[in-house]
Parts: C-alpha cells; structure tokens; sequence
C-alpha cells in the first residue's frame, strides 16, 4: 500500500491525455449514446493509468467477484474494523472538459452493513487537491442522504449542506445524481426516483455561482468526519457520468 504522503499527492494529480482512454474497464463517451465517462470493473481490477487509490489506515480499495450488480466485478470500498480519520478512495483526473460545470452521473451501490450515523461522503466531483480542494458530494449523516458543497483549506473550511430521504441497506440500488457550478446545485435519486434537490450558496460572500471552480475530478468511496465506530463495505459498480441524466439500467436486475 502506498503511504499516506505519496497517496495524497497522487491522487488528485493532473494525468492528462490527448486520445481515448485506454482499458475496457473505464471508457470515454467516442461512441453515439454512449456516456462520456463509465466504468464497468468488468476487466477484474483497477486501471492505474485511469485511477489512483488514496487509503488511510487500515481501509481496502479493490475489484472483486463476490459482488456485483452486473456482470462478474464491482468495486468494494471496506472500512474492515472500527476506525479514526477514515478514508478510501477510487479516484480519477480523467473527466471530460464538456463535464467541467454540468454533470449527471449513475452508479449501483450496495452499502451493508450500514454507514456510521456521522457525516459519510460516498462520491464527490469537483476540484484537484485533495484533501485540501473544493467539490459537491453525496454522502450520508444519520442515515439520510446528504447532499454538500465543501471547500476545504487548512485555515478553516466552508460547506453548505442539505439532507433528507434514506439510504437503501443491504441491496443493490441505482444512485444518479446532479451537480451544477453554474448555478450550483445538486439532485439525487434513487432507483429513477427522486429524492430531493438543492441549490448552495457561500455564507460567507452570498455567492450561488461558480462556487466549485469546476469538476475535473471524480472519487468514489468514503471518508468519515470523525471515527468508525463499527466495521461496514461499501460497493460500486456500473459507473456512468455524461451531460444528461442517465437513468438505470433497463431491464436488468442484480446478479449477485
């Protein structure tokens, strides 16, 4: 595992590339119809030229074949025993420029047993630099979905955050969401349902604009504000990001 230095510095880094990108596990949109950016994990592991890992702790980040929503592989992101400051993340620097102020994404997730009742981020999109940069996420508090802008900086960070619903335990369900800079503005739904919706704005300069700077960068995966009280897994598969809504995938259901 890399350290916890070399991790951060990875992370979010700048891999730029002129062509398609390469794997069959993680595909730009060339095709008609096709998203702009999706992710399968169909090739059974993780494209380091794609992806970068970022751990804390004793955290896992892998592809395996015990459970999917499709196909043979998923991604399982697993906090094994009770921890502190936890995070682990399956990152990317490869997203689109058309998906730079407006996006829709879709992924499955499978969370079991439950997440901690404390502030969980599950996905985030926006700026390099982790874990100093800004982004909008879905995540979880108390069960509920929670939908947040975060700029993080060592001097002090500024969020505004909105929640309601609940997760889905113990089942593969379809998340999609929205994110907006311009204005800024978040959407979830669950299941081609949704859930709830809300606009963000600074409180400190009133600002309802531009507040990300941009997503150029995609994590999925968890970090906690504060301990794991207990063990829990989270799984990812089918991952899609494009311009318009994406919706399920039609007419098929969970294999395993």
């Amino acid at each position: 595992m890399k350290s916890h230095c070399l991790a951060i510095s990875v992370f979010f880094s700048a891999l730029l590339t002129t062509g398609p990108l390469a794997g069959a596990d993680a595909k730009p949109g060339a095709d008609a119809g096709r998203p702009l950016f999706s992710e399968d994990f169909e090739s059974g592991t993780i494209n380091h030229d794609i992806w970068s890992v970022d751990v804390m702790g004793g955290n896992i980040v892998a592809v395996q074949g015990d459970k999917a929503a499709h196909g043979r592989f998923a991604l399982k992101v697993s906090c094994p025993a009770p921890a502190n400051k936890t995070w682990a993340f399956l990152s990317t620097s490869h997203l689109p420029a058309a998906l730079k102020q407006h996006q829709f994404g879709r992924v499955y997730m499978y969370v079991t047993p439950k997440p901690p009742a404390r502030h969980t981020i599950f996905l985030m999109s926006g700026t390099p630099g982790f874990p100093y940069n800004t982004f909008e996420e879905v995540a979880t508090a108390n069960a509920r979905w929670q939908m947040t802008w975060v700029r993080l900086r060592e001097a002090g960070n500024e969020e505004d955050y909105h929640s309601a619903g609940s997760i889905p335990l113990e089942r593969w369900f379809c998340l999609e969401w929205e994110f907006n800079d311009q204005p800024n503005h978040a959407a979830i739904w669950v299941d081609g349902k949704p859930v709830f919706e809300s606009d963000f704005v600074s409180k400190t300069s009133g600002a309802k604009t531009g507040l990300v700077g941009g997503f150029t960068d995609l994590a999925l995966g968890f970090r906690l504000w504060g301990a794991a009280p207990e063990a829990f897994d989270v799984y990812f598969d089918d991952l899609a990001v494009d311009t318009k809504r994406i919706g399920p995938i039609e007419a098929a259901s969970p294999e395993k």
